[in-house]
């Protein structure tokens, strides 16, 4: 008691009792009394004392441990706002409010990958990817990620690589914080339900089959297969069936979990149109309970190749690819740690400018493309890969071209890394990140997320030039990598045989295990080695020389003449010329392009050859003088089709604008149409008909796709047709061709971005010019623009067209099927005339929403039809078609299986809507009203993307620019009962057309259904069905009619 009466005193002594005391006055019951006041006070310091423990601790729970002080460097017309925090469980959380966003993103990022598999579950990685989707205790409902995020008109994600794996999404911002939470619970508490494990390893092994179908991940298997054994990137990564298929998975898959997916490893971007301090409230309520478990990163040090060990370095492998492709890929390991940036040599040793490897080789007649860039990447590894594809001439050749190589990078080091080049690099990349266009909130969140793993300041996040300092012994140190002693080299062809060698390899022996890949992997002889470190630089090889194309000029110009919408400079003129001055992004960029239209003819398989021939010798011949444009962000294209399109986008630096145009078109009129013939086939041919042979061996959804186009486009001819006629043209039938197209054209342009109207006119006046001059061009008036829509051809009422094809490519165990209707011309109401205008149009993108979840949950995850399950709808040649695809492997469920499988789910549907009760029917259909509005009403979140807005209504022909809002309108009206009646309308109805698509893969059997090859234009009836042998025979005899405004 007296330490508590003294305490008091020597606490309170102002207080009266206190007072009293000390001066020894005080009567027994004013004692009393002060005892009590103190004992009250000393209460009520207690509950405040333990209040304030309390909020201590419901706080230190809830807000962030740092808020850092150091800011996200961002690109100077990127007007979002950044704040980078750490909770208490040691998230990092980068949030960013952008208020012009349409839409929102949240990327969680945990830092492991596939490296960290068991050797005794290899794809345990992506199998736990898929896995969290299918429920977590807050949200046990499997794909509650993909209906929620379809309510809120978006979508789901991920990813699995090497080193992280990826969960993101996109919706509309209403919907950021529900969705943020879905995600978040996969990081607290997942469910891994015993009923979803076998499905969604189904789902991985039809993913894993997909390669079948590619030439991607055979290769990609086949590489690190061959590297060192004890390094995780030898082994297989995808997943399958044979790898994860054991009966103790459920506890592999919690073992996995329990082991990487900790706080600590966590790093999350979110994006939205929320005020800054909102989101971070959001992110401490939804973030801070993922626990931490303190786990370490894994890491791997044992290298894929290391250097020296001859069984897993200079080595050449020989192996057939999936696809007619004729292609040399050169590897170089480098091994040093913290991937450093290797965007300088990426560069000099991808340049296509003069005096290049590039053009070395391209005019030698050897490759027809070189692509530079980093093909894996690991924790102190990296591996740089030089990518050509390679003639037959150049197939013969592969010593010559890597000799090649090492006699640039002999040019590219003999005096050191050139400083001065490294400068003007950084230059270029600067103020390309500094005028960058804002990207989407998804890919914003999901880099930064993946970014933030392996950067730890934020000014890095977002990879800015300005944070690269020269430093001439790392980029030594880097260029030293790529040595003679210090690589492997690929070649693939379908020219290489497993039977005996010939010359463009030796005989294949062996088998790549998970791809069945043919392959020889032998040791380059020493004498090779040795010859190509001895190279000589060759006199023909320089560096890049100072870009000419850099802009100087970025000032924005007066906006004082602007106007809302784009306006028509010169109607009277022969080039009719849209102008938009743009001041809105505040970006120093142009966007213009023209539409050159000849005399309307009909298009022939011949036009069309003659057209994609001049294209690839137009891009081989322009790339010396115009890739330095393209290093700077100019996009200068010329399209050859039906009509030409003449396009520029990039920098509006007027003198550099006029610059690009002038030596674009130039190039055009100084083409050599007298190649020596081995070297325009080897070129400009056979890549062409390799593209045909390769579109006949698409992946069978693909093929399903290209198949029901060719039943309803009447121009569109069969791949052999197209090599056929291939074959019959010559250098002097592509002049023709350019030269002919001239005679008669008429011209329409629009110029958007930071341009005047005078300079508008003057960059239409130099096209005119030197079209006529050079091209000897006549341009007349007149809109020629409507009169190059062909719409497709309309099927019969009733009916259901049904073809069948075997994949070409026979290791193809995938089948697809694709059912689509043919619902009406795009911008007609068909039946529905007392409608508002785009009635049908917003029925049919209602259709889309409605069905798009729906579609996945019932075929991709209950049904396990395969990997691929879609919902869509699509304006294809101006006709409104909806569609519906599926791609699997399962023996069991084959084509015909898919098929029917998409018909009773497009039943079901059906019945699940007409007996939908209200309450339901009114937050579905409302639901998805207000989420189609939104996207109609949604603006351009960049100047391409506003440019890309207005070039699609002024170059239909039928420029409305409040077309858009007029669809939106067209929503309100529209009642659920509109929508059913709709739906059995073109789905279900005894009128609906329907083209239901079916590609069998290797083990597939097509059933006998009648109709054989002899006959392939007749029509065969079964049941319903009208099958379809021979499409093109078929459309030919059968099919002729056009869509009016009535159907």
């Amino acid at each position: 008691m007296g330490m508590n009466d003294t305490g008091h005193t020597e606490i309170l002594p102002q207080t009266e009792e206190a007072a009293d005391a000390a001066a020894g006055t005080s009567t027994p019951q004013r004692r009393r009394s002060g005892r009590n006041r103190i004992i009250c006070v000393l209460i009520i310091l207690v509950l405040l004392l333990a209040l304030i423990v309390v909020l201590c601790l419901t706080i230190n729970a809830r807000v962030v441990l740092t808020v850092y002080p150091e800011q996200v460097i961002v690109p100077e017309t990127d007007k979002r706002k950044y704040r980078v925090i750490e909770l208490t469980n040691s998230i990092k959380v980068t949030l960013v409010s952008d208020s012009n966003s349409p839409t929102a993103s949240t990327s969680y990022n945990v830092a492991v990958g596939s490296l960290a598999n068991p050797d005794d579950v290899l794809g345990l990685a992506h199998y736990l990817e898929h896995m969290l989707f299918m429920g977590t205790k807050k949200y046990p409902r499997e794909n509650t990620a993909d209906s929620t995020a379809t309510k809120f008109d978006g979508w789901i994600n991920a990813y699995t690589d090497d080193l992280n794996t990826n969960y993101y999404f996109s919706v509309e911002n209403s919907g950021l914080k529900n969705m943020s939470d879905i995600y978040a619970q996969f990081f607290i508490e997942p469910l891994f339900n015993a009923s979803s494990l076998g499905r969604e390893m189904l789902a991985v092994d039809s993913e894993y089959k997909m390669g079948f179908s590619d030439d991607f991940w055979p290769f990609y298997e086949l590489m690190t297969s061959l590297s060192n054994p004890e390094s995780p990137h030898s082994r297989f990564s995808t997943g399958s069936l044979s790898t994860l298929n054991k009966t103790d998975i459920r506890e592999k898959l919690q073992e996995f979990y329990d082991r990487y997916y900790s706080a600590n490893l966590i790093t999350i971007a979110m994006v939205g149109n929320q005020t800054l301090d909102t989101l971070q409230d959001w992110a401490e309520e939804l973030f801070t309970s993922i626990p931490n478990k303190k786990r370490a990163r894994p890491t791997y040090d044992t290298l894929p190749f290391p250097p020296g060990n001859r069984k897993y370095i200079c080595r050449r492998i020989f192996f057939i690819p999936k696809t007619d492709k004729d292609m040399l890929k050169i590897m170089f390991p480098v091994n040093i740690p913290n991937q450093p940036n290797l965007n300088f040599v990426i560069y000099t040793l991808g340049y296509e400018g003069k005096g290049s490897l590039y053009q070395y080789l391209s005019k030698k007649g050897y490759i027809t493309s070189l692509n530079t860039l980093v093909s894996i990447e690991g924790e102190n590894f990296m591996a740089l890969a030089v990518y050509m594809e390679l003639t037959e001439l150049g197939l013969r050749q592969p010593k010559f071209i890597i000799e090649a190589l090492f006699k640039y990078v002999k040019r590219f080091n003999e005096n050191g890394i050139d400083r001065q080049l490294w400068e003007e690099n950084k230059k270029i990349d600067d103020f390309k990140f500094k005028f960058k266009e804002n990207d989407e909130a998804n890919k914003l969140a999901s880099t930064l997320a993946a970014r933030m793993a392996i950067k730890d300041d934020p000014k890095d996040y977002l990879d800015p030039p300005s944070r690269r300092l020269f430093n001439q012994t790392l980029e030594t140190e880097i260029v030293n990598h790529i040595s003679p002693e210090n690589f492997n080299y690929y070649i693939c062809s379908q020219k290489l045989s497993t039977e005996q060698k010939n010359i463009y390899g030796p005989q294949l022996t062996e088998n790549e295990d998970w791809y069945n890949t043919p392959y020889a992997n032998l040791e380059i002889t020493s004498h090779d080695i040795e010859t190509w470190k001895s190279v000589e630089v060759d006199e023909e090889l320089k560096l890049p020389e100072t870009n000419v194309f850099v802009p100087e000029n970025f000032e924005l110009v007066n906006p004082a003449e602007a106007k809302s919408l784009p306006v028509v400079l010169n109607d009277t003129d022969p080039v009719k010329l849209w102008w938009y001055l743009d001041t809105e992004f505040s970006q120093p960029k142009i966007n213009m392009g023209c539409r050159i239209h000849p005399v309307p003819k009909a298009p022939s398989v011949r036009g069309e050859i003659l057209a994609r021939l001049l294209s690839s010798m137009y891009s081989q011949e322009s790339a010396e003088s115009l890739y330095p444009a393209l290093m700077v962000d100019f996009d200068i294209q010329l399209m050859f089709s039906d009509y030409w399109i003449a396009q520029i986008r990039g920098f509006s630096d007027p003198n550099k604008v006029k610059e690009v145009i002038n030596k674009a078109l130039d190039l055009l009129f100084q083409l050599d149409f007298a190649q020596p013939e081995d070297h325009f086939n080897a070129t400009v041919v056979e890549p062409l008909r390799k593209y045909y042979q390769n579109t006949a061996t698409l992946m069978p959804a693909k093929l399903a796709r290209v198949f029901s186009k060719m039943l309803q486009d009447e121009y569109m001819y069969s791949f052999h047709k197209s090599i056929e006629v291939l074959d019959t043209i010559t250098q002097s039938d592509i002049k023709s061709y350019r030269d002919d197209f001239l005679k008669d054209i008429t011209i329409d342009c629009l110029a958007m971005g930071n341009v005047l109207s005078e300079q508008a006119s003057e960059y239409s006046n130099i096209l005119q010019s030197k079209l006529s001059t050079l091209g000897k061009a006549e341009i007349v008036t007149g809109d020629r623009l409507k009169s190059f829509l062909y719409p497709a051809l309309k099927i019969k009422n009733g009916t259901n067209y049904v073809i069948r094809r075997k994949v070409l490519n026979l290791e193809d165990p995938n089948s697809g099927a694709l059912v689509q209707y043919q619902i009406g011309l795009m911008y007609s109401n068909g039946p529905y005339t007392d409608r508002k205008p785009f009635y049908r149009y917003a029925l049919v993108r209602l259709l889309g929403l409605a069905m798009k979840e729906r579609c996945f949950n019932y075929l991709r995850t209950q049904q396990q039809l395969g990997y691929l399950a879609s919902c869509f709808e699509e304006a294809y040649k101006d006709i409104l078609i909806y569609n519906i695809l599926v791609q699997g492997s399962r023996a069991d469920k084959g084509a015909e299986v898919m098929a029917e499988e998409i018909d009773k789910f497009v039943q079901l549907t059906y019945d699940e809507f007409s007996n939908m009760p209200q309450d339901t029917i009114d937050k579905f259909f409302g639901g998805i009203k207000i989420a189609m509005k939104k996207q109609l009403e949604d603006q351009p979140i960049s100047m391409s993307l506003k440019y890309d807005r207005y070039a699609l209504e002024i170059f239909r022909g039928m420029p409305d620019f409040e077309r858009r809002a007029k669809q939106s309108a067209a929503i309100d009206d529209i009642t659920f009962d509109d929508f059913l009646e709709f739906y059995y309308r073109y789905l279900v109805g005894g009128s609906r057309r329907k083209i239901s698509t079916r590609v069998f893969g290797k083990d597939d059997t097509i059933p006998n259904v009648g109709g054989d090859s002899g006959n392939s234009g007749s029509e065969y009836i079964l049941d319903d069905e009208v099958i379809v042998d021979d499409v093109v025979q078929f459309r030919e005899k059968h099919l002729s009619g056009k869509f009016g405004s009535e159907d």
